[in-house]
């Protein structure tokens, strides 16, 4: 028996061929000469007149009731998996268990394929965590709460001030004044010690959060394609809609 996951891998194929039909249908309709035939030869009034004029023949290439008919087979096949899909959507279901902790209960192949995409979202925010930065020591803190982190060595920078500074190159003589070099220099004065935290998360428990993520993205797509097992429900309606359409009955 037709599991869901077929019919599932047909439809797009149906309502491509029902969407097309329509279209060419609705330009079919449109151009009138194609639902009309005739013929044409003169009559003349006179038997005595000798007007050789050939006769013209214009063949119906379709009729109304024939392109309807032939639309209605497209709609109707299409409307007839769409119609399957549902109400095999309606039992289709399974478990979604993970690493052996149960996430939900017969949930819907529906709700299934809508996780799916939108844990593939979160995972992007995920991926977007900030970690602390590398090459630096951290510990918690003991002080400003949970999930917060000290540095454990400050950061400390050198603060100088501008001094002049300057030696005699050549003694002062009677007849010489000294020769004296000039120059400045940075001088420390002191140090800033900058005590740093933050709230950021280490590398490790962002891998670990983007793993089980990626455990659960698998975990929805093998319940996904169980319930896609799910045998179809069967029934056809297409062709009762497209009677009631085309013929009211």
């Amino acid at each position: 028996m037709a599991k869901l996951h077929q019919i599932l891998a047909t439809e797009s194929d149906l309502e491509g061929k029902y969407k097309r039909t329509c279209e060419e249908t609705k330009k079919t309709f449109g151009k009138k000469a194609m639902f009309t035939g005739g013929h044409r030869k003169l009559v003349v009034f006179d038997d005595t007149d000798k007007i050789d004029h050939p006769e013209e023949h214009q063949a119906m290439t379709t009729t109304v009731h024939e392109r309807m008919k032939f639309t209605g087979g497209a709609i109707s096949n299409y409307l007839d998996a769409l119609f399957q899909k549902e109400a095999t959507n309606q039992e289709a279901h399974a478990d979604l268990d993970v690493d052996g902790v149960s996430i939900g209960m017969a949930l819907p192949a529906t709700f299934l394929l809508a996780l799916e995409s939108r844990l593939k979202y979160v995972r992007g925010v995920y991926e977007a965590l900030p970690t602390l930065q590398a090459g630096v020591d951290w510990k918690p803190s003991t002080d400003k709460g949970d999930g917060i982190w000290d540095m454990v060595h400050p950061e400390e920078k050198i603060k100088t001030k501008m001094t002049f500074k300057s030696q005699i190159l050549v003694e002062p003589t009677e007849h010489h004044p000294a020769q004296i070099e000039k120059w400045e220099e940075q001088v420390p004065v002191g140090k800033f010690v900058k005590h740093v935290w933050c709230s950021m998360i280490t590398s490790h428990e962002k891998a670990e959060i983007l793993g089980r993520i990626d455990r659960l993205l698998q975990a929805t797509k093998q319940a996904r394609q169980r319930a896609n097992a799910q045998e179809i429900v069967k029934g056809n309606v297409g062709k009762s809609i497209m009677d009631f359409i085309n013929d009211g009955k």
